[in-house]
């Protein structure tokens, strides 16, 4: 049976070999042949009014098992394990942080999927399709900021810097859930050739971030025809600061209405860190047409600022 391993799998495979083989003691003797665990797809199941929607882009597969790790795998995966007969397995999804590969890591605020039982058989498969869930709101994790554009109130505002403002679209541009029932509605900008920048930011003003180095998270929807930045504002003595963190890549050609959307996992949370005498954080969004080089589009949705009290 032909079996294929991603370059990411394969370097996690070998890692566990090194590390299990010695002191492997599942088994009377060696072992040589492992089991296998499938995960092709995972799911995300969430109260819309307490989480918002349910997109995800998790890109890998965390893999424990009897709370021993077992390495990190990319979607969708095979994983070998030298393991027989009954064990615990959790699966915890992975992302990749600011839309980088080389800094994958687990998502901190989606629980693990655990399973009591399952029984692994050498060289036969098991699959399993995971469904996951956020930590409950209010034990330990917090949703400080969501934004869907579908309530009567958008908790974004143009900034003195923006030629333009957003709009609030619905029908095929906009982003639906699944459902058709809880989002209809996305925000909008489009910059033409005689307009040079927009300029987004949340109209609160966070005071109460996370200065410590943890993981404070802003989820993202979007699609785009040219870069956007999402940066921060902060407020140091009496005086406002611009501070940009990452800048998204466009998800259609210069120019192109964009059709796909994408996620995006921004984490502001080392960030925090250098300004945490400052009064307060604001979130922003930006982009400049300096070229005149035609029309831009961006959409904007599930806008969410999470962080977890470790």
């Amino acid at each position: 049976m032909t079996r294929h391993f991603t370059l990411f799998s394969l370097f996690s495979f070998l890692l566990l070999l090194a590390l299990a083989l010695p002191s492997c003691k599942d088994f009377e003797g060696p072992q040589t042949v492992p089991a296998y665990l499938r995960i092709d797809t995972m799911r995300v199941s969430c109260d819309y009014y307490t989480y918002g929607a349910n997109t995800h882009n998790f890109t890998d597969v965390w893999v424990y098992v009897d709370d021993d790790v077992q390495g990190a795998f990319e979607l969708p995966a095979v994983v070998p394990l030298l393991y027989e007969g009954q064990h615990k397995v959790a699966l915890y999804p992975g992302i990749k942080v600011n839309g980088i590969a080389q800094t994958r890591a687990d998502y901190p605020f989606i629980a693990p999927a655990e399973y009591a039982s399952v029984n692994l058989v050498k060289d036969s498969i098991v699959t399993l399709t995971p469904t996951f869930t956020y930590y409950p709101e209010g034990d330990n994790l917090h949703m400080r900021w969501i934004e869907d554009f579908d309530g009567g109130f958008v908790s974004l505002e143009s900034t003195s810097l923006s030629d333009v403002t957003f709009t609030r679209v619905n029908g095929p541009q906009a982003w639906h859930d699944p459902q058709g029932i809880y989002s209809s509605y996305s925000g909008k900008v489009v910059l033409t050739s005689d307009t040079l920048r927009f300029q987004l930011a949340t109209s609160e003003e966070f005071r109460d971030l996370p200065t410590t180095g943890s993981a404070c998270m802003l989820e993202m929807d979007y699609k785009c025809s040219d870069t956007c930045l999402v940066g921060l504002y902060y407020k140091e003595n009496n005086s406002i600061y611009e501070y940009p963190v990452l800048r998204v890549s466009p998800t259609s050609e210069s120019g192109v209405e964009p059709t796909t959307w994408k996620k995006i996992y921004v984490n502001i949370g080392p960030y925090l860190v250098d300004y945490k005498d400052a009064d307060y954080f604001k979130l922003y969004f930006s982009s400049w047409n300096p070229r005149n080089d035609g029309t831009q589009y961006f959409y904007f949705d599930n806008l969410k600022l999470i962080y977890r009290d470790r």
